[in-house]
């Protein structure tokens, strides 16, 4: 009994300075989107000091590091302070490290080593055990190998100090570009989200979805699929779409009839998809503008059509499971009204810094002005509109109380957005050691080489291998960073096959998200499958059905580059459509419906005709178009005389006749 009032000063004093730490945190990275970024070790230097102290001065304040006990507690706030240290060291000693002459101290060469193990551990509080061993294998095989190794994978040799400076102590590794895009554009993005929906977003994001879908087939399914995609233009993070959404989705979606693993499956492949969602995507987009040396926006617009097809995916195959199953569409009276999508009290401060984004972004803009653009359009249309609607309303003596609540919501939202920065930061900084080792003992090159081998510079076996490689890669770990680690193996080899570099990087990155969804370890069916208290296994195999087509998408980024943007109208028009049919095909194979319930061979025969369709040839499309349209005119055709009856409610398996064809 003595500890506890110790214990709820340690938790209570560390969840506080947490608080302070990371708002501060947050207003720093929105300050120097705005007035510049300051010199690289001192910008980077900040970014990741306060990012890794944070993530063990969390786990004392939420008691989930060591342990419970006080004296554990203690030792996470040690650990902060470490971290703290080692960092800021870097960046108040950026001129003097800045050096090219500089011979790094006794004190230098211990923070180094406190900065990379902390790294190390913080990595593995946050996103598991995965990233930490494979970094910690490559720092091993970077400092011993020259003497652990012989014959071709035998490293170069490095000394103690090579090495510290190499990973610390220099613009190369923990302080390098993906901290550097951590920081400059990744961040800003991150607050922008995290205030948008700490001020009400998600209610209206809801709504928008609803009125979108909610009048078709499977319009429960659907609405999570759409809002799915709106809130993914925010956070880009699947895992992060899934506990914001899935405990208001998953029980309507069972309501509407359902089962639980179905639900949550549906909300994990289309919270995956977020990250692919323009404007914002994930964070691994901004850093392929970085790898590819390209604007932003012309990430963006590549992806615009996959995102689509990605959505429109699971949009058809709940669809065609609803009309199987009798699911019939929402009720007019459950549909919002225009009114309230409308109305600008709620919903402008919603909308704008969204058009202003995506504004700024399409006029070339770089995304950190856009980034920090739209926040103070947000807080500026926030501040107006919560004012006027005051004095509009007649409530003039409820001014001061709406402004106290509307910089709680603020507050709020800014240390939501300091806390997943600092989850993010250290990511960047694990994934970078990785990363290094690869190119400065040659590693990269050497796996290349060895995919190269295995499949005998063929393209398509190159890609699968890739594909896999990428899905592996982000078994235990978030997209990103199973992003970059797939990208500086893999992409060289690709793009060496005669690839353009965006499709390479883009099929890499697709495969990354579809990691989230993919067994044995994915992240978001998880997580969905923890809310729907479901067995894991069931809600992962529904997935995995549910996102057949997805798996496909990615390989017409090389054989049919227009749904990637690239070449003339007419065939960017062409390769959407002809894949947008494929997809419907793959949807109505797996969900066993059409234009009517298909046997398993006219299921198979779907199959086949989308394969043909994936096939890029004019002959393949004429005769999977011939053989999709000939199983619809046989459903037609069949279709039994009961479907054509009226009604509120569809009974199981018959649809209702005035509901959308989708």
């Amino acid at each position: 009994m003595a500890d506890a009032p110790t214990t709820s000063r340690v938790t209570t004093g560390a969840a506080a300075a947490a608080r302070v730490v990371l708002i501060g945190f947050a207003l720093f990275q929105l300050y120097t989107s705005f007035t510049g970024m300051l010199e690289p070790l001192v910008q980077r230097g900040l970014f990741l000091g306060f990012s890794l102290g944070s993530v063990f001065l969390l786990a004392a304040a939420e008691r989930t590091g060591w342990g419970k006990a006080p004296a554990f507690q203690w030792t996470d706030v040690l650990l902060a302070l470490g971290g703290y240290w080692a960092c800021f060291h870097v960046a108040f000693g950026n001129r003097r490290l800045s050096d090219f002459m500089v011979e790094l101290g006794p004190l230098d060469m211990v923070l180094g080593v406190v900065a990379i193990v902390l790294v190390l551990e913080a990595a593995r509080r946050t996103i598991g055990w995965f990233l930490p061993i494979l970094s910690l294998a490559g720092l091993l095989y970077f400092y011993l190998g020259h003497d652990w190794i012989t014959g071709a994978w035998q490293p170069p040799r490095v000394s103690t100090l090579t090495m510290i400076e190499t990973v610390y102590a220099s613009t190369e590794t923990l302080f390098g570009y993906m901290t550097d895009m951590g920081t400059r554009v990744i961040a800003v993005f991150i607050v922008f989200g995290s205030l948008l929906l700490s001020t009400g977003a998600t209610e209206i994001f809801i709504k928008l979805a609803t009125l979108v879908a909610g009048r078709s087939w499977g319009g429960q399914a659907k609405v999570c699929t759409a809002s799915s995609a709106l809130f993914g233009t925010v956070t880009g993070s699947a895992v992060a779409n899934v506990m914001a959404l899935g405990p208001v989705t998953i029980p309507t979606m069972h309501r509407a009839g359902y089962t639980k693993s179905y639900a949550a499956a549906i909300e994990a492949v289309a919270s995956a998809g977020g990250q692919i969602m323009p404007p914002v995507m994930g964070a691994g987009a901004f850093i392929m503008a970085e790898m590819l040396d390209i604007p932003y926006s012309s990430v963006v617009v590549a992806a615009l059509i996959p995102a689509i097809l990605y959505f429109m995916t699971i949009w058809f195959s709940v669809g065609f499971r609803a009309r199987k199953m009798g699911i019939a569409p929402l009720a007019r009276s459950e549909m919002p009204t225009a009114r309230e999508l409308l109305d600008p009290f709620t919903a402008l401060p919603m909308y704008l810094p969204v058009m202003v984004l995506i504004g700024m972004l399409a006029l070339d803009y770089t995304p950190t002005l856009a980034g920090v653009a739209a926040v103070v359009v947000l807080l500026g249309t926030l501040v107006v509109l919560r004012g006027l609607q005051c004095l509009v309303e007649g409530r003039r003596a409820d001014l001061g109380a709406t402004y106290v609540t509307l910089l709680r919501q603020i507050l709020d939202g800014l240390y939501d957005g300091g806390r997943a920065i600092a989850m993010i930061a250290v990511l960047l900084a694990c994934a970078a050691i990785v990363v290094k080792v690869l190119t400065a003992t040659g590693a990269g090159v050497k796996v290349s080489s060895l995919i190269l081998s295995l499949s005998g510079d063929n393209l398509v076996l190159v890609l699968i291998l890739t594909a896999a490689l990428a899905i592996l890669l982000g078994m235990d770990v978030p997209t990103t960073a199973s992003y970059i680690l797939a990208a500086a193996v893999a992409a060289p080899i690709v793009v060496k096959l005669g690839v353009a570099p965006l499709n390479a990087h883009l099929f890499i990155f697709y495969f990354a998200i579809l990691s989230a969804i993919t067994p044995p370890v994915c992240a978001s069916v998880f997580a969905a499958a923890s809310i729907a208290k479901v067995n894991f296994w069931r809600v992962a195999g529904h997935a995995v059905v549910l996102a057949i087509g997805l798996y496909l998408i990615p390989f017409l980024f090389v054989f049919r580059t227009g749904v990637l943007m690239e070449g003339s109208w007419v065939q960017i028009a062409y390769d959407s459509t002809v894949t947008a049919i494929a997809i419907v095909a793959i949807t109505a194979g797996s969900a066993g419906y059409f234009v009517r319930p298909l046997s398993w061979p006219l299921r198979l025969a779907m199959y086949a005709a989308a394969a043909l369709l994936f096939y890029p040839a004019v002959w393949s499309d004429a005769a999977g178009l011939v053989a999709i349209a000939t199983i619809g005119l046989v459903g037609l055709r069949r279709e039994p005389p009961a479907a054509q009856a009226t009604g509120t409610t569809a009974p199981l398996g018959r649809p209702r006749a005035d509901a959308p064809l989708l």
